[in-house]
């Protein structure tokens, strides 16, 4: 189940870049109010949004879009109430397993034909409370292009699935997160400017992109900006 929980984990990280790739490619508009509110948005962590994308943008992008999906995951309902439908622990630990066994392998092509509603009314919630969030912070005014919304869809289901399985465990296994100005450990930490110079070691965290994990006795590291 460790291995598994891993797994998904990673599937999770690389679907939320896809996702941001895509949404980058959609906001490049330099006249729409989303590449403005983008702008707006990075203007404090001085990065400087131009017609061509910099790998800064899309990692402060990234940092962004996985605030909002993964806030509230502490609370085994994923939401902020933290209200349970399931109060025995150990029947709550079951389902979350149970959804997750039939969730892992839905398809965006069987979502388009019944919608998410019909495979769980729970994830389609959070589907649906997750996109409105991006909509907002981003200013967003068009319909998502079908592209986007696939991007969205796989990378929304993997974050679920991560949340169904951590809890699934007993204990669950626990987030954590790293605030801006903290030193720089690489035993929690992974800088993600991988050609940083070998005798340039990290500091400070400027910007947590990706939170991490504690799984039992080891460690999926969150991976940073480092000043």
């Amino acid at each position: 189940m460790v291995e598994s929980f891993v797994h998904i984990v990673t599937e999770a990280r690389v679907s939320v870049k896809h996702f941001c790739r895509a949404l980058v490619k959609q906001i490049q508009d330099p006249d729409g109010k989303a590449m403005e509110k983008l702008r707006l948005l990075l203007q404090p962590h001085n990065v400087n949004v131009t017609d061509k994308v910099s790998r800064a943008v899309l990692y402060h992008l990234e940092s962004l879009i996985n605030q909002v999906l993964y806030q509230d995951f502490e609370n085994s309902s994923f939401e902020k109430s933290g209200a349970q439908s399931i109060l025995d622990i150990h029947k709550r630990r079951q389902e979350k397993f149970s959804s997750f066994a039939s969730l892992r392998n839905l398809s965006c092509n069987e979502v388009l034909n019944k919608g998410t509603r019909y495979y769980s009314e729970s994830f389609s919630r959070f589907f649906y409370q997750k996109m409105s969030l991006i909509v907002s912070m981003l200013n967003w005014t068009k319909a998502w292009p079908e592209p986007l919304l696939q991007a969205f869809f796989i990378a929304a289901k993997c974050i679920w699935l991560v949340h169904l399985l951590a809890f699934s465990f007993n204990p669950p296994l626990n987030i954590f997160r790293v605030d801006k100005g903290v030193n720089f450990d690489p035993v929690f930490m992974e800088d993600m400017l991988t050609e940083r110079n070998k005798r340039q070691v990290p500091s400070k965290v400027r910007i947590m992109v990706i939170p991490g994990f504690y799984v039992h006795d080891d460690i999926v590291r969150c991976k940073v900006l480092c000043r």
